[in-house]
């Protein structure tokens, strides 16, 4: 079996109470939720990285530069406070990922997605 480890910058992001926001405005929670899809589509491409993959209200992403990846966290987050505000919680870490096709997957996530679960919205 080839060596499919890869050090790399992961971001987990998620739209935190997103299940408070459906249950009270169905209509606010699916553009919150397109606009969360579209901005991470065009940010996380514009600085090279890459979506593993969508969970609903959140997603795993993956770059090779620290820079970059920091970049697109922080022009995400400030986009997500312009009306109407978007409560996104990030988590990043660096670690070794596997690849195997598109899926993604190591310990590494498991950090990041630990750390976004007890960040602080914005």
């Amino acid at each position: 079996m080839p060596d499919n480890r890869q050090l790399a910058i992961i971001l987990f992001a998620d739209i935190q109470g997103y299940t408070s926001i459906m249950h009270l405005d169905e209509q606010l929670a699916s553009a919150s939720l397109h606009r969360f899809h579209n901005e991470l589509e065009v940010k996380v491409t514009t600085h090279q990285g890459r979506i593993v993959n969508f969970y609903g209200d959140g997603a795993l992403c993956i770059f090779q530069n620290p820079v970059e990846a920091l970049y697109a966290a922080m022009e995400l987050q400030l986009g997500f406070q312009q009306t109407p505000v978007i409560p996104v919680r990030m988590g990043l870490h660096s670690g070794t990922v596997v690849t195997e096709g598109d899926k993604v997957y190591g310990d590494s996530i498991n950090i990041a997605s630990r750390i976004e679960s007890v960040g602080l919205p914005g």
